[in-house]
């Protein structure tokens, strides 16, 4: 058996295989034994008639059908480890010649990736800064929460709760939505019910049916909403009136988390706002220094990762109704999409997960990052006393809850998310140094070289890490597990 190999564009190696005649002659032999034990040919007993009166009842093309059936899984499989070739999905088989035999495997291979000089990689990390519109925001929304609703004889203002019945027609909906005895609060940055509404019940009195009609913006609203026609029908009952509680002492210690002063109750949400500011600004920062890696990056691989992503991405967004058929298909005509259009819909975004996942892999590939056993049973540790309800939990609920968490899929999943962390911090570091920084570590980052990588190197048993939290990405190179490498 002869084989040649060419790597293609989008990591595929094509392996052209030539079969020796002996072992075709062979093949061709079993494959008559087989036809003939299977087929019923008048004047021979099962398994009994010769080769010639075979071929001649079944054809020559069926004999050759049934022998390659059986000849290639076999040949391919020689190829592919005579070879070292690293598999990582099923192969698309051609037959380009019959004399000789050729037989033609187009495999996807794992990707390789190139980070190029990602130790130059430089941008400062925003500073944390609360403002003091964004404390009094807090404390207002901690005020609201102990507020008095007073009855008011006067029109509808922004922070007023109202009671009502509403009927609202969209254009082109069958029926109209009503709701009767509805209470909302009218706040400048919500939204109650669609955009607009809110706003046509300002200056407002109790009283009705009033009626009323607005527009729907063609931004941000599902297809069957954008740019339509909204027809009111409100019935005012009632206008409450939010009376806060005054911002004191006696209000911190009223609310029984031990504050002491109005002081430390300030302290309090500045201390919370800071953390909240530092975690969307880290998140906003990781996501910034991975498109600069990204960029920098040489990055091919199959589109098989992209189409595994793109099926993560819909059983997300279906919330799993697609781990069946059916449910998926109950799915796509709930939302009146067809599954063509949804995955064209995600292929951007799914390319752009797989991209991510591979050179963070890389990253923590050529940095040596590893997350040992002890490290994930801390975390677990932490998640079953948080999940639990602190350390004087009942022994038991504690045992139940390590019980959901602390198996092989869960450990899996952790070590992702804390190489992921690692790999982030080991990048905000490179980016953060000062120009002159990187030294004899930054030369070596360099001089690591080409690797080919699939998310995880199957040596070194690491899996690629996931961006940001808000990108959600999963691991594309390993999702499915590692394939066969049967056709």
């Amino acid at each position: 058996m002869g084989v040649t190999t060419e790597r293609l564009e989008g990591s595929l190696v094509q392996l052209d295989i030539e079969v020796d005649q002996e072992r075709l002659d062979g093949a061709m032999s079993k494959a008559v034994n087989r036809i003939s034990q299977q087929v019923r040919i008048p004047g021979f007993r099962p398994g009994k008639a010769p080769r010639n009166i075979v071929e001649r009842h079944v054809g020559s093309g069926a004999i050759l059908q049934e022998a390659l059936d059986k000849l290639v899984p076999d040949i391919y499989q020689e190829a592919v480890e005579a070879e070292s070739i690293e598999v990582i999905d099923q192969p698309e088989i051609e037959l380009t010649s019959t004399e000789p035999l050729i037989v033609r495997a187009t495999v996807p291979v794992r990707p390789e990736v190139d980070l190029g000089d990602y130790e130059s990689i430089r941008a400062p990390k925003p500073e944390v800064e609360v403002t003091d519109e964004e404390r009094e925001g807090a404390l207002t929304e901690l005020r609201r929460r102990f507020a008095v609703l007073e009855p008011v004889d006067r029109a509808i203002e922004w922070g007023d709760t109202v009671r009502a019945d509403v009927k609202v027609d969209i254009e082109g909906e069958d029926a109209p939505h009503e709701e009767s005895d509805a209470e909302f609060a009218l706040r400048e940055d919500g939204m109650v019910l669609l955009p607009g509404f809110s706003e046509a019940l300002i200056g407002r009195e109790r009283g009705g049916p009033q009626e009323f009609e607005s527009t729907l913006p063609e931004e941000d609203l599902p297809e069957n909403l954008a740019g339509k026609q909204a027809s009111y029908v409100v019935t005012i009952h009632e206008v409450k009136q939010e009376i806060l509680p005054d911002v004191d002492d006696e209000f911190a210690v009223s609310l029984d988390d031990g504050f002491e002063t109005l002081d430390a109750l300030k302290e309090r949400i500045d201390s919370d706002l800071n953390a909240q500011k530092e975690s969307a600004i880290r998140d906003d920062y990781h996501n910034e220094i991975v498109d600069l890696l990204v960029a920098g990056a040489t990055v091919d691989f199959p589109e098989v990762m992209v189409e595994r992503d793109i099926d993560r991405l819909i059983d997300v967004e279906s919330n799993h109704a697609s781990h069946t058929e059916e449910g998926l298909q109950q799915w796509l005509d709930a939302t009146g999409q067809t599954i063509d259009a949804v995955r064209e819909r995600l292929r951007g975004a799914a390319e752009s997960n797989v991209r991510r996942a591979l050179v963070l892999g890389e990253l923590a590939s050529e940095a040596e990052i590893e997350v040992d056993d002890d490290r994930v049973t801390e975390e677990i540790d932490t998640l079953v006393r948080g999940m639990s309800g602190g350390e004087d939990a009942p022994e038991e609920q504690m045992t139940a809850v390590r019980g959901l968490v602390d198996t092989p899929e869960g450990r899996a999943s952790i070590s992702n998310r804390l190489l992921t962390q690692l790999t982030l911090e080991h990048l905000e570091g490179i980016a953060t140094q000062a120009e002159d920084e990187g030294g004899d570590e930054a030369v070596r980052g360099r001089r690591r070289g080409r690797r080919r990588r699939s998310g995880g190197d199957p040596e070194a048993g690491a899996e690629a890490p996931e961006t940001s939290a808000d990108d959600s990405v999963s691991e594309p190179g390993s999702a499915d597990g590692e394939p066969s490498n049967d056709p």
